[in-house]
């Protein structure tokens, strides 16, 4: 997980623990008022001790909280908030002194702590805790009254047992959580190992475009789309001229220089919804999907054009030409022989002089057109 969503996590709990202690704040102030109604002390002086007097010390420390939330970054909100909190449970308990179950509330820090699930937050909770407990006991004569040295003893290792307990939470959640990060790195090595293997069992490894295989399956969806919705489709056969001648005067090393040459200029070329693959040897396919016949063509002749222009250093700076087969699937008219028939437009211009573009017929005409 990167930095900025841990620190967007961050604030998102401190905001909601935040929220809880507002909610703690008008809780007591409702609390508060039903005590009103079946207290024995005058109503004015319960109203000024008991509700005017806690619940502005409360409201001073949440509001001191929401200025340290936007000033303050990363954990520095953590440890402010379980101070908060340590406040907080401390004005309740010493203002309600006579309560002595409400020694419970100074647990509270402990309590926040473990959303932060770092031991290290639960041992400063802790001694917040015991500070408060210790500073409550010392300070307040009614609660040193009450209760006794053993008892005080008494408090504090229950408090300190309910922290172990909460240590072996987070301990066990941590081992969960590192278990879990585990699971999921190996998932997602997995996952990768699964895509990369799937890229390579269709992608040509000199390339980096589509294999034969890969050609026909999508060569065959865009069939059947076209059949049932009639969109455009057009098929290119590109082949390098006089490859053969390179290789053997050049080495196979150079004849590859050019392959991935030529795919690069042919992959350029293509739009973002047109397929291109390495149809075997030295020659290409490319499928266009979304454009008129006339844009397509134009774009291999462009692509042609182009190839014939670049210049290869493996070649001792030479170009290479190639020939293309070009046509426009007409509906009805089958895979087999609409690939047929840009394959015949292929041999056609191979041998009528290459480096050009041969349109096949339509299916219903026997003659072909020169570009």
């Amino acid at each position: 997980m990167d930095n900025e969503s841990i620190n967007y996590n961050r604030y998102r709990w401190n905001r909601m623990l935040l929220n809880g202690f507002w909610f703690i704040l008008v809780l007591t102030i409702v609390l508060e008022c039903l005590y009103l109604t079946i207290t024995e002390e005058p109503p004015g002086e319960f109203i000024r001790n008991y509700m005017i007097k806690p619940s502005a010390l409360q409201l001073v420390t949440i509001l001191f909280a929401e200025s340290m939330l936007r000033f303050l970054k990363g954990k520095y909100q953590d440890y402010i908030l379980i101070f908060i909190s340590t406040v907080l449970s401390f004005i309740i308990v010493y203002i309600h002194n006579s309560l002595n179950y409400l020694l419970l509330a100074l647990f509270l820090p402990v309590m926040v702590s473990i959303f932060y699930f770092q031991l290290k937050k639960l041992a400063f909770a802790l001694i917040n805790t015991l500070s408060a407990l210790y500073l409550l006991y010392w300070t307040n004569d009614l609660v040193n009254e009450n209760i006794t040295l053993a008892g005080l003893t008494t408090i504090t290792v229950m408090f300190s047992v309910y922290s172990l307990v909460a240590w072996g939470i987070l301990s066990r959640g941590r081992e969960l959580l590192e278990h879990l990060k585990s699971y999921f790195e190996s998932h997602q090595q997995l996952l990768v190992k699964t895509i990369w293997m799937d890229k390579l069992a269709k992608t040509d490894a000199l390339t980096d475009l589509y294999n034969h295989i890969t050609f026909h399956e999508y060569f065959e969806r865009l069939i059947d789309q076209n059949e049932r919705n009639h969109l455009p489709l057009q098929l290119a056969i590109v082949d390098i001229d006089n490859f053969k001648q390179v290789n053997d005067t050049y080495g196979h090393r150079a004849g590859d220089a050019v392959l991935k040459s030529v795919a690069d200029i042919i992959r350029t070329n293509a739009g973002t919804n047109d397929f291109v693959a390495r149809y075997g040897g030295e020659e290409f396919a490319v499928l266009y999907t979304d454009k008129p016949h006339g844009e397509a063509h134009a774009i291999v002749e462009r692509m042609r054009e182009e190839i014939a222009k670049v210049t290869h250093s493996s070649l001792n700076g030479k170009p290479v030409t190639v020939s293309v087969g070009f046509a426009e699937y007409s509906t009805g008219e089958g895979k087999e022989h609409f690939f047929n028939r840009v394959d015949a437009a292929l041999y056609k211009a191979k041998n009528t002089g290459k480096n050009r573009t041969i349109v096949a017929s339509d299916p219903h005409d026997s003659q072909s057109q020169l570009a």
